[in-house]
């Protein structure tokens, strides 16, 4: 019975030390195309800033739920409100603004290890990003 419960054990520390393995391998930081993008909003969404980097008019027409507004334009001024201990994503219209916004961030200094801009167009109509080529 023994040499059961050595196996077994083994087997089970086995598996906890792979679990983390099994998880979605993130992609590097930097651009998203839209399936990748749609890949980290899916597995990370409860975890996942949104970083919205539109003007204050785009972002009342329609925007993620949840999202945070602050216009890149201001991102330089305003850069200690981006949570730096939880997954960034920085959306905009064409993903324009987005890349200007990740530079930002970079010079600024923070980890940019989970910090992602989509290279594509989002749609926001429903309150739940779409992002296409």
């Amino acid at each position: 019975m023994s040499l059961f419960r050595f196996f077994a054990g083994a087997l089970l520390s086995a598996l906890l030390l792979a679990s983390p393995c099994l998880a979605l391998e993130l992609p590097e930081p930097g651009a998203l195309s839209p399936a990748e993008a749609t890949e980290v909003y899916a597995e990370l969404k409860d975890d996942l800033v949104i970083l919205d980097v539109r003007t204050p008019g785009e972002f009342a027409e329609g925007h993620a739920e949840g999202a945070l507004l602050i216009p890149v334009d201001e991102l330089s001024s305003r850069v200690e409100e981006v949570p730096d201990d939880r997954p960034v994503l920085i959306l905009c219209r064409s993903g324009r603004r987005a890349a200007a916004a990740f530079n930002i961030l970079a010079r600024s200094g923070r980890d940019m290890d989970q910090v992602w801009y989509l290279t594509g167009y989002t749609n926001y109509h429903s309150g739940t990003p779409e992002f296409h080529k």
